[in-house]
């Protein structure tokens, strides 16, 4: 029997009462451990399991449980679980599936607190086991019994020095890393890979099918871990994305957190009836949840550990804009780097010409000044620190990408790090042939990558960790008029267009000018009054897309083609209700929808528009709800900047009026239930004006 120490007494003075242990220290900071499933023959998991905890040097009582009652490797066991003492901290569960239910009743019965169950054969197989899954749940929870798994590879805890996970050999690196991974063996890659980069791991978890302790919990446990300054996850699925989201917000205002998501594929895309819900598959969403709450959000392996070695070499050093220079004597690689970096959301602008003309003054006449910023292997040296300093002085470069080539001086090095240091705009740097150079930033604490692809994207991490979450606004009261509030309690499906313009017109949704008809006369009389030339259009309950079913009909010019519209349309699809509109353009079509998404709630969608939004794909997602900046922010991103600046002759568009209808579409997505999803597609946009012609709203 060892005496608790270190970590572990001080939670004998946590909380009300002496002894009472809070959240999840049980697991990472356990007094007492049970090894359930220990073996003495080496070649069985739960002898390594039982060796791992005494290498780590675990400080507190432990009880391995084995048959028969002898010592292994040097500790003495206990026959049963119905041996334990009472109340133990934590167990580790290391046992064949079907005796695994019959075990957590017993330690249940025996008052422990948590316990990792490391055991597969559950909810990840089938039917069968995500019933025994779901009844082992039950018999925890009902004696307060957390549960980790199962299908996991356990715990570790430094500040505990715990090694209760199946991983041995595992680096000795000291650090303030801690991970959360649904995938076992993806954590194991976590630890050596993190440790073969010289960064320790504070705590780790391996969370398995996370029938109780999921992703959000640990992630809320790290973010107030003295222990732990950066959080790394590895997340297959997430049961509630809200909660995620809005515990990450918490952790990422003390610390960064990078995210590597698993399961983005084609197969994980709903069937879906309107053009948001095609546009948007189930990884889609991942990014603007991550946006919201600050996460870094990894796309690769590679780039994960990348943006983790950054974030914590780089220290509290974060962009202020999405804007860097690139600063180089390696002409080549520099244009890459750019190139990467305008691909990856960053800019590259380009330096005013009276910055250019102070360059020019200090360097070579053939060196490049405009960004990147080539200072050639020919400059003179002590001109490389004036040069840079005033690159960075500029309002409009938010920090620096670093590239040199076999060109090892260290007055390259020297300059940029005081540059960095002057104005605290961070530094990453490429470097290749340069060991002095690369010596000098790493001493300097500047992260240094072996491509310019790999340091333009450790640079973006940093900009993507920048503390800038924020709460959603609050969303207003109840609008829709009594009759539709009536309709959206009780329908299923598509609503009947009239009443879905009226619904998004309460909301602030403008359309364009419109009459509803029956009859080619009254069609002909709406025309009239509205003006040629028109759009006609047939209402058809339960159709989603209007054009492909032929119900459409555009710049309609005479009384003639508008009664023959109606009857062409009244013998196609049946019709027996018109829609004549004002013909609205020209201008930029733009596709604003939103969906509820299982996971993370209701989603605002807006992108290029028109008939061809699927085929465009040209979309941008955010979490409802959204205020105007955000709605303006989504309208500067992809093409949509581009087509609003007026292109071929078309008026500018002011960004208001759509900014506007975006802050409507989330206000019914958070205020109504019932919506499922909207599409108001297209608004047509030119110069000061924004109006709907067309609008689905799909009630469940």
């Amino acid at each position: 029997m060892h005496e608790a120490s270190g970590e572990m007494a001080g939670f004998a003075s946590r909380g009300p009462s002496a002894g009472v242990m809070a959240g999840l220290d049980p697991i990472f900071a356990p007094r007492t451990i049970a090894v359930l499933g220990v073996s003495r023959n080496p070649a069985k998991l739960g002898h390594r399991l039982l060796q791992n905890v005494k290498e780590s040097g675990f400080p507190g009582t432990v009880y391995p449980v084995n048959p028969s009652g002898e010592a292994i490797l040097g500790f003495a066991s206990v026959p049963s679980i119905d041996a334990l003492p009472e109340g133990i901290d934590l167990a580790l569960v290391s046992l064949p599936a079907a005796t695994v239910p019959d075990a957590i009743r017993a330690l249940a019965a025996r008052r422990a607190r948590a316990a990792v169950v490391l055991s597969s054969g559950f909810g990840e197989v089938d039917d069968a086991g995500r019933g025994t899954q779901a009844a082992m749940l039950a018999t925890a929870r009902a004696a307060g019994l957390r549960l980790v798994g199962p299908n996991c590879m356990g715990v570790y805890s430094a500040p505990a020095r715990l090694n209760g996970t199946y991983f041995w050999d595992l680096p000795r690196v000291d650090g303030g890393i801690g991970v959360v991974s649904q995938s076992g063996a993806y954590g194991g890659l976590i630890m050596r890979h993190l440790g073969s980069r010289g960064l320790g791991v504070s705590r780790f978890l391996s969370i398995g099918n996370q029938a109780d302790i999921d992703i959000a919990e640990v992630i809320e446990y790290l973010a107030d871990d003295t222990h732990t300054t950066l959080i790394a996850c590895f997340v297959e699925a997430l049961r509630d994305g809200r909660r995620f989201v809005d515990v990450a917000m918490r952790a990422t205002a003390g610390k960064p957190v990078v995210m590597l998501k698993g399961g983005r594929s084609e197969a994980g895309r709903r069937a879906a009836g309107s053009h948001t819900g095609s546009l948007a598959g189930s990884y889609d969403m991942y990014r603007p949840a991550c946006r919201r709450a600050g996460v870094v959000l990894a796309e690769e392996t590679e780039e994960f550990f990348d943006a983790i070695e950054t974030l914590v070499v780089a220290g509290s050093r974060r962009p202020s804009a999405p804007s860097v220079a690139i600063i180089t004597v390696s002409g080549g690689p520099s244009v890459i780097a750019a190139d990467c970096a305008e691909r990856s959301g960053l800019a590259v602008p380009g330096l005013h010409p009276r910055v250019q003309a102070v360059l020019r003054g200090l360097l070579p006449p053939f060196a490049a000044v405009g960004n990147p910023i080539d200072l050639t292997p020919q400059v003179e040296r002590e001109r490389i620190a004036p040069a840079v300093r005033h690159v960075l002085e500029q309002p409009e470069i938010a920090g620096a990408v670093a590239v040199n080539v076999g060109l090892d001086f260290p007055e390259f090095a020297d300059a940029l790090v005081s540059a960095m240091e002057a104005t605290g705009k961070p530094l990453v740097a490429f470097t290749a042939d340069t060991p002095d150079i690369t010596a000098r930033f790493s001493a300097a604490g500047v992260p240094v990558m072996p491509t310019p692809e790999r340091a333009v994207r450790a640079w973006r991490a940093l900009w993507s960790a920048r503390a800038e979450a924020k709460a959603p606004a609050a969303t207003p009261p109840r609008r829709v008029p009594p009759d539709v509030a009536r309709v959206l309690d009780s329908h299923r499906g598509p609503l009947p267009y009239g009443l879905a313009r009226r619904a998004l017109e309460a909301y602030g949704v403008r359309f364009c000018r419109e009459a509803t008809v029956a009859t080619p006369d009254e069609a002909v009389a709406a025309a009239e009054r509205i003006g040629y030339p028109v759009v006609v259009k047939a209402s058809i309950e339960n159709v989603v897309h209007k054009t492909e079913a032929g119900a459409v009909r555009l710049r309609v010019a005479s009384a003639d083609a508008v009664r023959g519209a109606v009857r062409e349309m009244a013998a196609q699809t049946g019709a027996r209700e018109f829609v004549v509109q004002q013909h609205v353009g020209p201008g930029v079509e733009l596709l604003i929808g939103a969906r509820r998404d299982p996971v993370f709630g209701p989603v605002l969608a807006v992108g290029t528009g028109g008939i061809l939004a699927e085929v465009i794909g040209d979309v941008s997602f955010r979490l409802a709800p959204v205020d105007a900046d955000e709605a303006c922010a989504m309208l500067r991103e992809g093409a949509r900047e581009r087509l609003l600046a007026g292109p071929r002759g078309l008026p500018a568009c002011d960004a208001g009026p759509l900014a506007e209808i975006i802050v409507a579409v989330s206000d019914v997505m958070c205020v109504e239930p019932r919506v499922q999803e909207v599409d108001v597609n297209p608004v047509i946009a030119a110069g000061a004006s924004a109006v709907a012609v067309d609008a689905l709203v799909i009630v469940g």
